[in-house]
């Protein structure tokens, strides 16, 4: 993901959560409070790309991006605009590292059946189900960014394009980060 798609993409973002004073001072418009309400009453993938939502994101990206994209690369954006809705605190923690962090009673945030089910995920509209719920988990906390990136290589992989490396799957990678978290809290 190149740094004007993430710039897009944080400024959407900001736009839906953060404090009218804040966004003057980026000079950021406010996104009308019913983007949000409406994208988080989403059921789909196909309801999020009819959402004003998803169209204030959609718009934002860089033109060339908007002119060129595939159904796919616009159905990724959709998953991108569902997913970050719920992410209320911009963390500088990856999703699966904060969803194997151990509680209180030494399980992890996200139970492992739960986050297994996310790694699984065989459609884009339930890989978005399963993310948001582990969203919901976590309290809202997660990268914007970071996760906007492994929404995208999820989606890519999804359409084909598998790394030759088994250890640079999306898939993999949060398995890596979800227990290591776990490892890292329980000493």
């Amino acid at each position: 993901m190149d740094n004007t798609i993430e710039i897009a993409i944080l400024r959407w973002w900001q736009s839906m959560f953060l404090p009218t004073e804040q966004l003057r001072e980026k000079g950021i418009i406010p996104a009308p409070s019913a983007h949000k309400a409406k994208l988080k009453r989403c059921e789909n993938i196909d309801t999020v790309m009819l959402s004003d939502g998803f169209r204030a994101l959609w718009l934002s990206l860089p033109e060339s991006l908007i002119t060129t994209a595939k159904p796919e690369k616009i159905e990724c954006f959709a998953a991108i605009a569902a997913a970050l809705v719920q992410v209320k605190n911009n963390n500088k923690d990856k999703l699966a590292a904060i969803a194997g962090k151990k509680t209180e009673g030494e399980k992890s945030v996200v139970s492992e059946l739960r986050f297994s089910q996310l790694q699984n995920a065989k459609t884009p509209d339930d890989f978005v189900r399963r993310l948001r719920r582990i969203l919901q988990q976590v309290k809202g906390e997660a990268s914007v960014i970071a996760l906007a990136e492994d929404i995208e290589r999820w989606f890519a992989e999804h359409y084909g394009t598998q790394p030759n490396q088994p250890s640079k799957r999306v898939s993999v990678q949060w398995a890596m980060d979800y227990y290591r978290a776990a490892a890292t809290n329980s000493k």
